[in-house]
């Protein structure tokens, strides 16, 4: 009988979990702009729970709310509209980036 030592080489990669200075609603108006997440919700859902009230982020998570109903969900007008319109709600100041870096948990 022929015995091998078996090697095995592990390539072991820690992460790395750093702070950094998120994007918090505007106190201001936090009751306005904080939603559901994106995937608590339909289209249709979303649609309702945002009409009338332009500051809901579901303008920039679900930015299909803002298109025409037969919009593919994945069209790219999907994505870019929900870029442009985060970037609208930061210029506007309904986001507004923290000071220090910070660690976020969500539960």
């Amino acid at each position: 009988m022929c015995s091998r030592a078996a090697t095995i080489i592990v390539n072991i990669t820690m992460v790395k979990v750093r702070s950094f200075k998120g994007f918090l609603a505007n106190q201001e108006n936090a009751v306005k702009i904080i939603s559901p997440p994106y995937d608590v919700l339909n289209t249709e859902e979303a649609r309702a729970m945002a009409d009338g009230n332009p500051m809901s982020f579901l303008h920039c998570n679900k930015p299909e709310i803002d298109l025409p109903h037969d919009t593919d969900p994945y069209d790219i007008k999907v994505y870019e509209g929900g870029r442009d319109t985060l970037k609208a709600f930061v210029e506007k100041g309904y986001l507004v980036q923290d000071s220090d870096p910070t660690m976020y948990v969500y539960q």
